[in-house]
């Protein structure tokens, strides 16, 4: 069971986890879309007739969160319980914010689907349709998202991120693997994390910062934006 679904659980005030492992959802019957109410975003669900929204960031967390209210309907958890779970559930690394100025942006990355999951919510949250929806009424465009990507991991989906981006890889072998992945024109550079960082913030100041790596590496990084 993977950490999501474990903290959904624990906002429903639901503890046994392991009770639930013949629970199926099919993706193809949830519904997602994005909405967004006095500043927050919200991943919106439609899952048995019923709509929920959640602040989990990315469409991948409408599954985790319709496991779990699957698993809360099963133990007669009211609907408003659950609602009121879903929107007050910690992000702990999930494409968590950590530095609003300049935007500082850390996901957990440990496997191939978190990476997958990772360059969607940024293709979601930052990319091009999002740039359609901020056309002014009178056709200006605004400047495309600019985006950095601090790399303290490598999977081959990190090259689905493609256009006004910059990587800086915190080691030469992960460099080396991307070049080898993908020979695009994307600017890549090597640097330590800690110099990655204060780079970012000195030189990239009207950048999009995302900040990939694991659990230890989003500890530290928790210590240097506090």
């Amino acid at each position: 069971m993977n950490s999501s679904i474990k903290d959904i659980l624990n906002a429903m005030g639901v503890k046994y986890f392991t009770a639930f492992g013949d629970i199926k959802i099919a993706k193809t019957k949830i519904r997602t879309w994005f909405e967004r109410s006095e500043g927050t975003a919200f991943v919106c669900f439609e899952y048995n007739d019923e709509t929920y929204r959640t602040t989990l960031r990315g469409k991948h967390q409408a599954f985790n969160a319709a496991f779990c209210v699957a698993a809360a309907k099963r133990l007669g958890i009211s609907k408003d319980k659950i609602d009121k779970a879903l929107v007050n559930i910690p992000l702990n690394g999930r494409f968590e914010t950590l530095r609003a100025k300049p935007t500082m942006i850390f996901d957990i990355v440990e496997n191939a689907k978190d990476m997958k999951n990772f360059a969607m919510c940024v293709y979601d949250y930052f990319g091009r349709r999002v740039q359609a929806s901020l056309t002014s009424k009178d056709n200006l465009h605004p400047e495309p998202f600019r985006r950095l990507v601090i790399a303290d991991c490598f999977y081959p989906e990190l090259a689905k991120i493609k256009q006004n981006v910059t990587i800086i890889f915190t080691r030469e072998e992960l460099q080396k693997q991307y070049l080898a992945t993908y020979d695009g024109i994307v600017k890549t550079l090597v640097m330590d994390f800690e110099t990655a960082i204060e780079h970012a913030i000195t030189n990239f100041p009207d950048y999009k910062i995302f900040v990939i790596g694991g659990r230890e590496l989003y500890n530290d990084m928790r210590l240097l934006t506090n």
